[in-house]
């Protein structure tokens, strides 16, 4: 249930909601086989939708996480570019369209709300480009992606592993997995954890190792005040 919708089912109505600002790098290729470097700020306007402070919390955080950490120095690319993707380690962003701020908002809408849609409802976002069009900057605000494709059209396959695209999935995928006629798609592919790592630590549910190996239980640790 999105923010408005909730508030209209109480009864109540307002224009207030918060405003998180940030800007990540990335390399782009696009239709030609030509790298390109730009720096993208990226507004979000968001609701919170639940009364649990701690996971609301958490889950601002990890938009926060998924924008600073792996949007940033990742490589937005797209199906028909004519650059191999296979020996690069930075994190790879599949659009299903050549990078553009639309299509990047799109995307970004999309994926943050179902990362965070049961504590936060993501209602914008923009999208500016600092050097390849600094003047434009794009917004989606809308329920429907109309420029996003059906994991159909998507993956091209039957049988996959997800039942959605990569930005529908609550998780850090930011693209698909190869089928081959090989593939045995009841294994699916390790996912990373972080996302729910980050949720337990704020929760004070995740033990931290320290250097040595000693083993801290983060729901122990008490605040002391330090008088002069």
């Amino acid at each position: 249930m999105t923010f408005l919708k909730r508030l209209m089912e109480i009864g109540h109505m307002t224009q207030s909601f918060s405003t998180y600002k940030a800007e990540f790098s990335a390399t782009l290729i696009q239709t030609n086989a030509i790298l390109m470097s730009d720096i993208f700020e990226v507004t979000i306007e968001f609701g919170w939708l639940s009364n649990d402070y701690a996971k609301s919390n958490a889950a601002f955080l990890k938009i926060k996480f998924f924008i600073e950490n792996l949007m940033h120095q990742s490589v937005l690319t797209h199906p028909t570019a004519k650059v191999n993707m296979s020996n690069i380690d930075n994190k790879i962003v599949m659009l299903p369209h050549p990078p553009s701020n639309d299509v990047i908002a799109m995307v970004l809408h999309a994926k943050l709300n179902s990362i965070v849609s049961e504590h936060i409802d993501v209602i914008s976002v923009r999208v500016g480009s600092k050097a390849i069009d600094p003047v434009i900057s794009y917004t989606h605000a809308d329920d429907e992606y109309p420029g996003l494709p059906l994991l159909s059209e998507w993956v091209q396959e039957d049988d996959y592993y997800y039942d959605a695209p990569w930005w529908f999935r609550n998780s850090t995928d930011t693209d698909e997995i190869e089928i081959t006629e090989e593939t045995d798609l009841t294994k699916l592919r390790e996912s990373d954890t972080i996302l729910d790592d980050l949720e337990k630590a704020i929760l004070g549910e995740l033990k931290i190792e320290q250097e040595g190996g000693e083993i801290v239980e983060i729901s122990d640790w008490k605040p002391e005040i330090i008088k002069d």
